[in-house]
């Protein structure tokens, strides 16, 4: 740590020790700002710069490779990349400033001047679906690096498997437990060496990080519910989701949500909203068009964002996804300034292009995809998550109402939809829309 200068952490010193031998598997599950990142930067760095050469079976081979991905593949380049950087400026102002005459650090590779193909740091891309990168590839020296790795599929770490078959072979992962299932799961479980596997299992905890402060884990104790709250656990914490079948919210959490009454003013600059969702009847879905009224924009303080669902026209099982757009640009058509936010999953794509040939806009929600704002990203695993718990926290505060509906059946199957699995429902994915939305278009009321 000399060469750039770094004192680190507790943490970062057990990861450096766990990563040294040769063909390592570590993987960590960690809460936020544990100093992890810093940490992938400088082991990527000290894999290239210090294994120049491999002697093995009879072989010469000059140089390492080090592949970096991630499901996002600018978390490596907005993340690990930015560090390196860092640690290049930070190597320069030493006593081994001259180590920096020998590789660059390009946009998306770190390379050794004169082996360019042969002797490099890379990134790779690891979303679902597609190959990964280091397929076939192979060299005694090299470094795998996973980030976010519960959100990486089974089948990459099959290809991974494949690929690291030398005895100089080293594989790093890490992620936060967002996920109690899949290889990076495993990896902190079955497969770690304290049950028998090959994998050592590291924890990083943000409360004993020097990278936090006191009023940081304070304030992430009041925004996520307590230290006892699952989301607590997993972001800071570094624990899995493990209670994840456990209620998000209680019967009686949302029951009073009908009985709170009007909470926007008449004279309130409000905006109004329709949301809809498409499910044509497939088991107990129906499809739904909502209307409520939104103002605010926080999550807590004076301009917390406030809810009252108002009305429910359309609730059926029983047309198909032509005569529910016509009916949904009808409603667009008889409301003042509304915005239109419609579920772009399965059926949902044909209903917006629909509506959208009509001339009306459609804002599309994509559930799988990142967060907009940059606190909801890191907070986050993808709209889905930041919708379900803000739901939870705007209900709890007393920032949403059900106005819309005295039909007890309706009640109930809003009631019945309350525990943390709701989202798999898409009634209550629509009530969530209405905390999570990008801006609407605010209008004085008429």
């Amino acid at each position: 740590m000399s060469v750039c200068g770094m004192s680190p952490s507790g943490d970062q010193e057990e990861l450096f020790h766990a990563i040294t031998p040769e063909n390592a598997k570590v993987s960590v599950v960690s809460g936020t700002s544990t100093g992890k990142t810093a940490a992938f930067a400088r082991i990527a760095l000290w894999h290239l710069l210090c294994h120049p050469v491999a002697y093995y079976e009879g072989k010469v081979e000059i140089g390492s490779n080090t592949y970096i991905g991630a499901p996002r593949i600018n978390q490596v380049a907005d993340g690990v990349w930015k560090e390196m950087t860092d640690v290049q400026l930070a190597i320069a102002d030493g006593p081994y400033a001259w180590l920096n005459d020998y590789y660059k650090i390009d946009a998306e590779r770190v390379t050794v001047a004169g082996f360019e193909k042969t002797w490099f740091i890379s990134q790779v891309a690891m979303q679902q679906g597609k190959a990964i990168g280091v397929a076939g590839k192979h060299r005694y020296w090299q470094l795998i690096i996973i980030d976010e790795a519960a959100g990486v599929s089974d089948d990459h770490f099959d290809v991974i498997d494949g690929t690291q078959t030398q005895g100089g072979n080293r594989t790093l992962m890490a992620s936060q437990g967002v996920r109690n299932a899949g290889r990076f799961y495993e990896s902190q479980h079955n497969l770690s060496r304290d049950n028998g596997g090959s994998w050592t299992a590291l924890r990083f905890n943000s409360e004993g990080s020097p990278f936090v402060t006191a009023q940081w884990l304070k304030d992430r104790e009041a925004e996520t519910g307590g230290r006892e709250s699952i989301e607590y656990g997993i972001r800071v914490l570094g624990l899995f989701a493990e209670n994840s079948g456990a209620n998000l919210l209680t019967r009686s959490e949302l029951q009073r949500s009908f009985d709170i009454g009007q909470i926007i003013g008449d004279d309130e600059p409000y905006g109004l909203m329709i949301l809809g969702d498409v499910g044509l009847g497939e088991y107990r879905d129906d499809s739904v068009a909502i209307v409520a009224k939104v103002i605010g924009y926080g999550d807590y303080g004076p301009d917390a964002r406030r809810v009252e669902f108002i009305e429910m026209p359309l609730c059926t099982n029983a047309k198909n996804e032509i005569i529910f757009a016509g009916d949904v640009v009808n409603l667009f058509g008889k409301l003042s300034n509304p915005t239109l936010m419609v579920d772009n999953g399965g059926v949902g794509a044909t209903v917006i292009k629909l509506i959208e040939a009509s001339g009306v806009p459609v804002v599309r929600v994509n559930w799988g995809k990142p967060c907009f704002k940059k606190e909801y990203i890191d907070r986050f695993y993808n709209q889905r998550a930041c919708a379900m718990v803000r739901f939870r926290d705007a209900v709890k505060s007393g920032r949403v109402s059900f106005r819309m509906t005295t039909d007890r059946r309706i009640r109930e199957k809003i009631l019945l939809q309350a525990l943390f699995c709701f989202a798999a429902y898409n009634l209550t994915r629509l009530l969530k829309l209405l905390v999570f939305t990008p801006k609407p278009a605010w209008s004085a009321p008429t």
